[in-house]
C-alpha cells in the first residue's frame, strides 16, 4: 500500500509501505552544488566574478545561508582555489577526502536532491541511497546526494540532466513537468566504481 509522506508545492510524494520505494512526478531544476573541478570540469560557483555554472545568489551569497553551500575561507568570504573557483558542498560528504573531493560532483555524477520533509518522513535511510529518474523515454541511475529548501522538489545534478537530454544549465535549464522520480531508502547507490554510504540525518 502506498502512503502519502509529503506534499510539496502541490506535488504528492508517496512511499510504498512494502518495498519502501519513494516516488513522485514533477518538473526539475538543475543543481550544480559539489562541482569543484574534480574531473577537470567547471566549478559550480566563482567568487567574486560570479561567472560559474550557477550564480552565487543560488548558493545564498551574500546572505547568512551561504555557508550551507559554500566553504568559509576564515575571513567571511567563500573559500576558493586561488583562481576564483569557489568550493561548494553537497549534503552527502565523503569522509576523509579533501575539500575539493569530499562532495558529490554535479558535473560527473547523476544525483537527486531530496526535499527535507521527504527525507524526514520516509522510512529508511535516504541520503546515499539509489535513485532512478526518468524523462522522455530515458532513465538514469542516480544517488540521493543533496537536500533542497523546504518548499522545493525535483532537483537533479547537471550530469543527471545531461543523461536525460534536459537543458542542463543550472541558471536556466530544467523542465516544468513530466519527470518521474524513484528513491530506494536503505539501498546504497552504486555509481561507476563508487559505492555510496547510507548517511542518516
Amino acid at each position: 500500500m502506498n502512503h502519502l509522506i509529503a506534499v510539496v508545492n502541490g506535488i504528492k510524494v508517496y512511499q510504498d509501505e512494502t518495498s519502501l520505494r519513494i516516488f513522485w512526478t514533477s518538473g526539475v531544476a538543475v543543481d550544480a552544488d559539489g562541482a569543484n573541478g574534480q574531473a577537470g570540469k567547471a566549478f559550480a560557483y566563482r567568487y567574486p566574478s560570479n561567472d560559474g555554472l550557477d550564480v552565487l545568489a543560488d548558493a545564498g551569497w551574500p546572505n547568512e545561508s551561504w555557508q550551507d553551500v559554500l566553504y568559509n575561507d576564515g575571513s567571511g568570504h567563500p573559500l576558493t582555489d586561488g583562481n576564483g573557483n569557489a568550493y561548494s558542498k553537497t549534503s552527502y560528504i565523503w569522509p576523509h577526502r579533501s575539500v575539493a573531493a569530499r562532495s558529490v560532483d554535479a558535473c560527473t555524477v547523476p544525483y537527486v536532491v531530496v526535499n527535507p520533509h521527504v527525507r524526514r518522513n520516509s522510512t529508511g535511510i535516504v541520503m546515499g541511497c539509489k535513485a532512478l529518474v526518468a524523462f522522455g523515454g530515458r532513465t538514469v541511475a542516480a544517488v540521493v546526494a543533496d537536500v533542497s529548501g523546504p518548499n522545493d522538489i525535483g532537483e537533479i545534478s547537471v550530469a543527471a540532466a545531461e543523461a536525460l537530454k534536459i537543458d542542463a544549465s543550472p541558471r536556466s535549464g530544467g523542465v516544468d513537468s513530466g519527470v518521474e522520480f524513484q528513491l530506494f531508502p536503505g539501498e546504497a547507490a552504486v555509481i561507476g566504481s563508487d559505492v555510496y554510504l547510507l548517511q542518516p540525518a
